[in-house]
């Protein structure tokens, strides 16, 4: 989350059921490890259903989980996170230089969706070979009008993006 405290499933009214994995935020992409928090009642069912679908993470994978959590990497993350902020915080009105409308600004992640107003595909292509920047389809995230939106990762160094702001802006001008 990016200039907001982040809300705990937990504290919400009713029932919740969160699932999510180590794999963004503590950088485990790839451990496929992954936890949930479940009512209650539910967990025994859940149990029967997790263990028809694998015995158990390797431990390696849930020795690196725990040192997720000590301070020395809750410092590195957090400072990765003020990072992402200062990068989003860059590319967005860099974004709308070039044109692209962003209809909703992210809070969280590090990537920023937006409306190229053509076909995505073909817009990501010819951005790529024309100026050698790299985005990704819309059509790649879901089918409900996509065709014309451009995810941007700001995954990269500022000097990265800096280069690939100026590229985004010269393509098509």
């Amino acid at each position: 989350m990016y200039g907001a405290e982040p809300v705990t499933g937990v504290s919400l009214p009713g029932e919740v059921v969160i699932i999510n994995s180590f794999s963004k935020y503590f950088c485990m992409t790839g451990w496929r490890l992954g936890w949930v928090v479940l009512p209650a009642h539910t967990v025994r069912s859940f149990e029967k259903l997790a263990q028809h679908l694998f015995i158990s993470a390797p431990s390696a994978a849930q020795h690196a989980a725990v040192e997720a959590f000590s301070p020395e990497s809750l410092s590195i993350l957090e400072q990765r996170r003020t990072e992402f902020a200062r990068r989003r915080d860059f590319l967005l009105p860099a974004l709308a230089r070039a044109g692209l409308k962003v209809p909703a600004e992210p809070h969280g992640a590090f990537y920023i969706y937006a409306d190229c107003g053509a076909d995505s595909r073909a817009y990501c292509l010819d951005l790529l070979q024309e100026q050698g920047v790299a985005a990704t389809p819309g059509i790649d995230f879901g089918g409900n009008e996509t065709n014309h939106y451009v995810r941007f990762a700001y995954t990269r160094s500022m000097g990265d993006l800096e280069k690939a702001a100026e590229g985004i802006l010269q393509f098509r001008s």
